[in-house]
């Protein structure tokens, strides 16, 4: 499959996803905030890359897409609360989020708390009454989603993003990047591994994969966001021990890490990077 026929895909997945998303969101109700508000969070615009791979991880190994599917919305719900919950005055403190109001800007704090907690009952939910997977693997991506949120996750890493630092080593912010990033890449590509009844070669080719990617898509989204860094969140920024220079350089390795990682596993995975540029360059939220 040549470039455009890729990028094709990719945009019949992407709009695929975003139905999903759509019918899955709670409905609008003029007399519940709380509903409003996650589905304002959950539909905003944006690039679905983490869905896209675990719908791409999961075809790769066999796994029809409508199949894994409630699997990669569980997943883009987690990150949409995520984003709700660091967006908070609290935490990053801020004011816009993909273009629109973020959701406490647009429905207060108190209901954007109860929204991203909100959206993340609703992701185990999701999987826990998929029935187009078994059983085993439902409970299987119910942890890897515990543990992709939790204290060596997304909370650990916004917890160790919000102490006061001037500065940090490069391998601080590398772990610091892999629990506030890369836990959702790993996730979403052990998630179609998991929907796919993957074998453990291949389940573990996909994790070191995603660490990875998720770290080269952080050393992209540094570069795009230099021009907006203040000071608080500089501290966090790659150029800040790399430079502009040698944070695009950090991204073309990992990048090339990604790929080596693919050739070395399951042959039926190898051809999965001819989507990597066209999912990360540039990168969105």
């Amino acid at each position: 499959m040549d470039g455009p026929a890729r990028l094709a895909q990719l945009g019949r997945l992407r709009r695929d996803v975003n139905a999903a998303l759509d019918q899955i969101a709670p409905a609008s109700l003029s007399d519940n905030r709380v509903a409003n508000a996650m589905r304002h969070a959950l539909l905003s615009p944006g690039k679905r890359i983490r869905p896209l791979l675990t719908l791409l991880a999961a075809g790769q190994l066999g796994c029809p897409a409508a199949t894994a599917m409630p699997a990669a919305c569980a997943l883009e719900m987690v990150h949409a609360a995520s984003l709700v919950l660091d967006d908070l005055p609290c935490m990053d403190d801020a004011d816009e989020r993909r273009g629109e109001p973020s959701v406490h800007r647009a429905y207060g704090e108190d209901v954007a708390v109860l929204a991203g907690v909100g959206l993340l009952n609703e992701a185990y939910a999701v999987i826990a009454r998929a029935d187009t997977l078994p059983q085993t693997a439902r409970v299987e991506m119910i942890a890897v989603l515990s543990r992709c949120v939790g204290v060596n996750g997304l909370i650990g890493g916004q917890d160790r993003d919000l102490l006061a630092c001037d500065s940090r080593s490069f391998d601080e912010l590398s772990r610091l990047h892999h629990e506030k990033t890369g836990v959702l890449f790993v996730a979403a590509v052990e998630i179609g591994a998991l929907a796919a009844g993957a074998t453990p070669e291949a389940r573990e080719t996909l994790r070191l994969f995603g660490c990875e990617l998720g770290l080269a898509f952080q050393a992209i989204d540094d570069l795009i966001d230099r021009q907006e860094l203040d000071g608080q969140r500089a501290a966090s920024n790659l150029l800040s021990v790399l430079g502009a220079d040698g944070a695009r350089l950090e991204a073309q390795r990992r990048m090339e890490r990604a790929r080596q990682t693919l050739r070395r596993g399951p042959p039926q995975l190898a051809t999965m990077d001819g989507y990597l540029e066209l999912l990360v360059s540039p990168a969105a939220a």
